[in-house]
C-alpha cells in the first residue's frame, strides 16, 4: 500500500473514532444508544448526505428531487444524482451472493419476484456505490404494488461496521426531517437480539396516489464486519401495528452465516421514535394495566383533552357536570395487536368534593338506564372500595342484543376527581374490570 494511502487512512481513522458510536454491550445499551441517536438528528442543511468512512461511500436521495417509481407504468427516465466509487481499499472482504436474501425467505404467499435493482432509489434511503464489497437485489410484486430493495456492504471491521450503521440511520431520519411537509417520520425501534444491531424505521415520504401515501419502511442491521439496509416501499391509506421483525431475521440469517457475526438470539425491541410516555400521577400506571389484563407489552398514549364529555362510551356521552374544571383521556394498549385488548381512561376533576359527588351520582343513574343506546341491554355488577378506601366506584356490564357482544367498563370516585374506566378485551373478564377500577381509584388520589 502506498505511504501516503496508508497516512491518509490513520487520518481518516481518527476522525472517525472521534464520530462513530462506540459499540456497548447488552440490550439495554443498545436500546440507550438507539435512543441518544432518536435525540441527535439535527443535521444542518441536508437534502443529500453523503457520508464517508474509510473509502466507503453512502449517498441519500433528495427527498425534493425525487419522487417514488409510478408502480402503474414504467420507471421514470431521471435518475437520482449517484456518488462516485471511491477506490477499493484492500482488506474488505468480497461477500458471497448468498448473503442476500432471495424471494424464498420473503413472505412465501406474496409472490415476491426478484428483479434488477432500480435507477431511482426510493426518497431518503440509503444507496451505496457499486463496486466488489457492495452486493445488491430488489424484490416486486407481480401486480407492481410495491418494492423491496436491499444493499449488503462488507467493511473492514466491526467497529466500521457499527459507524456506518450509526450514520446510515442518521442521514435517513435527518433527510425526512429536511424534507418538507410531506414527509414524516412514523417510528423507529431499537431491536436486540437480530445481529449485532438492528434499527427499524418507519417514514411517510411523497408522492401520493389518489388518497393513498407514500411509507417506506428500512431495516439497518449490521452482523460482525458487514451491514445491510432493506428498504420496503408501496402505498397505503394507514399504518397501525409497527413493523415486524421477519425481514431483519432473514437478513441477519444470511448475513451471519457469510461473515461469522451475530445471527438471531433473543428479539426484544423498544420504541425510540415517538419516545413511549411514562406513567402520570392520578392515572392508571403501565403496570397496573398489564396486571390486570395479563398484556406483556402496554403503551400509553399522552393524556389529552377531551372535547365534549365522557366520549368513552355510548352510555354515559354526558357533557361536564356542574363545577368541572377538566376532562382528559388517556389510552391504552398492546402495539404489535391492533384490535385487541385495550383501556380506555377518562378523568373529570372538580372544583369540590361535593361538585364531583353529586355528578357521580347523576353519571351512575344513568349508566343504569343506558337510554343513549337502547340495543344495549345493562347490568350493574355493584360497587369497588368503600370509606376504608378513600374511593367508590361502579362496574356494569352491557351485552348488545343480538350480537352477544358484552362490553365492561366503570366509573370511580376520589375527593374531587371521577375517572371512567373502559375495558376492551376479547373475552371480557369482570375480575380484570373490577381490578382496572380499584386501581384506578387509587391513583386518582396522587391527583393532589
Amino acid at each position: 500500500m502506498p505511504a501516503d494511502f496508508d497516512d491518509l487512512r490513520h487520518e481518516l481513522e481518527s476522525l472517525r473514532a472521534d464520530t462513530r458510536h462506540t459499540a456497548l454491550p447488552g440490550p439495554a445499551a443498545a436500546r440507550r444508544r438507539a435512543r441518544q441517536r432518536a435525540r441527535n438528528q439535527a443535521i444542518a442543511g441536508v437534502l443529500g448526505v453523503v457520508v464517508i468512512v474509510a473509502g466507503g461511500v453512502f449517498a441519500f436521495a433528495q427527498p425534493s428531487l425525487i419522487s417514488a417509481p409510478d408502480f402503474a407504468n414504467s420507471p421514470p427516465d431521471t435518475a437520482s444524482p449517484t456518488a462516485e466509487p471511491s477506490p477499493e481499499p484492500s482488506g474488505i472482504p468480497t461477500l458471497p451472493a448468498s448473503a442476500l436474501l432471495t424471494a424464498a425467505d420473503l413472505d412465501p404467499e406474496a409472490g415476491w419476484v426478484e428483479t434488477e435493482p432500480p435507477a431511482e432509489p426510493w426518497p431518503c434511503a440509503p444507496q451505496p456505490p457499486n463496486g466488489e464489497h457492495v452486493l445488491r437485489r430488489s424484490f416486486d410484486y407481480p401486480d407492481g404494488d410495491g418494492r423491496i430493495d436491499q444493499v449488503v456492504e462488507a467493511t473492514t471491521t466491526a467497529d466500521e461496521a457499527a459507524a456506518r450503521l450509526s450514520a446510515s440511520r442518521d442521514a435517513v431520519v435527518s433527510c425526512v426531517e429536511e424534507g418538507g411537509s410531506d414527509f414524516a417520520l412514523d417510528q423507529i425501534w431499537s431491536v436486540t437480539g437480530v445481529g449485532d444491531e438492528t434499527i427499524l424505521i418507519r417514514y411517510w415520504a411523497p408522492p401520493r396516489q389518489d388518497e393513498a401515501r407514500l411509507i417506506l419502511s428500512i431495516t439497518l442491521a449490521r452482523s460482525g464486519s458487514a451491514v445491510t439496509s432493506v428498504t420496503h416501499g408501496g402505498f397505503v391509506m394507514d399504518a397501525n401495528e409497527p413493523d415486524p421483525t421477519d425481514r431483519a431475521e432473514a437478513a441477519v440469517g444470511r448475513l451471519c452465516s457469510a461473515t461469522g457475526g451475530a445471527c438471531v438470539s433473543d428479539i426484544d425491541r423498544e420504541l425510540v421514535f415517538p419516545e413511549p410516555a411514562g406513567d402520570v400521577p392520578g392515572w392508571l400506571r403501565l403496570a397496573d394495566v398489564g396486571k390486570a389484563t395479563g398484556l406483556d407489552q402496554v403503551f400509553a398514549g399522552d393524556v389529552v383533552p377531551v372535547e365534549q364529555g365522557w366520549a368513552s362510551f355510548v352510555c354515559l356521552q354526558l357533557t361536564g357536570g356542574p363545577g368541572a374544571e377538566s376532562f382528559e383521556s388517556r389510552a391504552y394498549s398492546d402495539p404489535f395487536d391492533t384490535g385487541g385488548t385495550s383501556v380506555q381512561q377518562t378523568i373529570a376533576r372538580f372544583g369540590s368534593d361535593q361538585e364531583a359527588g353529586e355528578y357521580y351520582t347523576t353519571l351512575v343513574a344513568a349508566g343504569d338506564v343506558c337510554g343513549a343506546e337502547p340495543s344495549l341491554t345493562v347490568e350493574n355488577l355493584g360497587g369497588v372500595g368503600g370509606p376504608e378506601t378513600g374511593f367508590d366506584g361502579t362496574v356494569w356490564r352491557a351485552t348488545a342484543e343480538g350480537a352477544g357482544t358484552v362490553f365492561l367498563y366503570g366509573l370511580v370516585i376520589n375527593g374531587s376527581a371521577i375517572s371512567f374506566v373502559d375495558l376492551s378485551a376479547a373475552s371480557a373478564d369482570e375480575e380484570q374490570m373490577r381490578e382496572l377500577l380499584t386501581l384506578a381509584g387509587e391513583r386518582l388520589g396522587d391527583l393532589g
